[in-house]
């Protein structure tokens, strides 16, 4: 694991020595333009996942040979969201997902995919809705903009 100013290696629990060092030489940047303290998401799938040499997650260590993605909560307010969308883009992820409704409070999903460059990621929103067959919330995927509505 390549030694970072922002965050230490108990923070990416067992996945440690799976990271891409490239995703967290710029998860260490995009922390430090943030200028705000980011915590890695405490899901238990924020890190790496083993889904199997076919699935496609860029969280998927089977597939990827490391683990490619991790999921983000900025501590700062939801009003900023756009400005990390922003720095995260111009850091160099080529992946990036916001999600307005997680808990304990908002996040972003960052990834360094190889089909994509950067400046120009693949994005998305992940936001609650109603299911009315299914009678609860359930995250589905939108347009970027939906992220910060």
């Amino acid at each position: 694991m390549i030694e970072m100013q922002h965050f230490t290696p108990d923070e990416f629990r067992e996945w440690g020595r799976d990271m891409s060092p490239h995703l967290l030489a710029l998860l260490d940047e995009f922390r430090d333009r943030l200028g705000h303290p980011v915590a890695i998401s405490p899901h238990p799938k924020a890190l790496g996942r083993h889904h199997g040499p076919q699935g496609t997650s860029q969280h998927n260590v089977d597939r990827w040979g490391e683990v490619r993605a991790v999921d983000v909560m900025p501590k700062i307010g939801r009003r900023f969201r756009r400005l990390a969308f922003d720095i995260a883009k111009e850091t160099g992820f080529t992946g990036i997902g916001v999600y307005p409704d997680w808990e304990p409070r908002w996040g972003m999903h960052l990834d360094v995919r190889d089909d994509r460059e950067p400046g120009d990621p693949a994005v998305w929103s992940g936001i609650k809705v109603w299911d009315r067959d299914e009678e609860r919330m359930v995250q589905v995927y939108r347009a970027l903009e939906q992220g910060f509505a």
